[in-house]
């Protein structure tokens, strides 16, 4: 694998700060904004909701058939995937673990692309030491509200809104953390953790801005630039509420097959060779 392959939705962390607490549903878009499709218009990648109840959050994704439920108080993460009927849970603590186990064999990886000596290896190579260790330099307009992060190849422009209560915003923070970390070991060939906590560390620094838009420019190394755009209303409807109970049943009674998250990760890994 020379090139950095990244999952469409997998920008879909990038949403508007919810309060953890209470009811809020976040729709979310995400934009291939390197090019136009036979109507002038920026093709859609992906899309998905996700609603915020009770401490926990539930990120779905119809084109995967996935649902993801965080858990602050359990520290954990439940994945369902409803097309194929099962399963998975892990803890933060088994992320972290994984996570240090890949740092190895990655620049063992590394070291073979830069052996090869060819401008695709050197790029990809080069890519996955950014994503290992990012360095950006950041600004923020005030009065525009808008944070930028630069690398040579790596740009964040992120749209951001005022926020007033800090304590959610934090906590929120916290949440695109470990999923970030999920994602990268959920889903194959999805980009590193690394790049996305660097941006949340920046988002930390502004205490009361939340990310309302999110723009990701991975040129020149790669051809691609994503954008992500959300809508959120702070209440959840009926129909929120009821998938909240289906999701949360579907956990409790027996009907998915649990297994072992490697097992899920190898599925998800086999589905995609298919």
């Amino acid at each position: 694998m020379l090139r950095c392959q990244f999952l469409p939705y997998l920008l879909l962390f990038a949403l508007c700060t919810p309060a953890m607490s209470q009811g809020l549903r976040v729709s979310t878009v995400v934009y291939d904004a390197g090019r136009l499709n036979s109507s002038g218009q920026e093709p859609i990648l992906a899309s998905s909701f996700s609603l915020f109840h009770n401490g926990r959050a539930y990120d779905y994704v119809e084109a995967a058939g996935e649902v993801v439920i965080y858990d602050s108080t359990g520290k954990k993460f439940t994945v369902i995937n409803i097309q194929r009927g099962v399963s998975t849970t892990i803890l933060f603590q088994e992320l972290q673990n994984m996570l240090r186990e890949r740092d190895p064999k990655i620049k063992e990886y590394i070291r073979e692309l830069t052996a090869k000596q060819s401008p695709e290896a050197e790029r990809a190579a080069r890519m996955l030491e950014f994503q290992l260790k990012p360095e950006f330099e950041s600004s923020f307009n005030p009065a525009t509200g808008l944070l930028s992060l630069q690398a040579p190849s790596w740009k964040y422009s992120v749209s951001t809104r005022e926020w007033e209560d800090v304590e959610q915003l934090k906590r929120y923070l916290t949440y695109t953390d470990w999923t970030a970390r999920l994602n990268y070991l959920l889903h194959p060939s999805s980009m590193f953790p690394e790049p996305r906590l660097a941006l949340n560390a920046r988002l930390r620094e502004q205490t009361n801005r939340i990310p309302v838009l999110v723009q990701l420019d991975l040129r020149p190394d790669e051809r691609l630039m994503l954008r992500a755009e959300h809508q959120f209303v702070r209440n959840l409807t009926d129909r929120d509420r009821s998938l909240i109970n289906k999701w949360t049943a579907l956990v409790s009674d027996g009907t998915l097959r649990s297994i072992p998250f490697r097992s899920y990760q190898e599925e998800m890994l086999l589905s995609l060779r298919r």
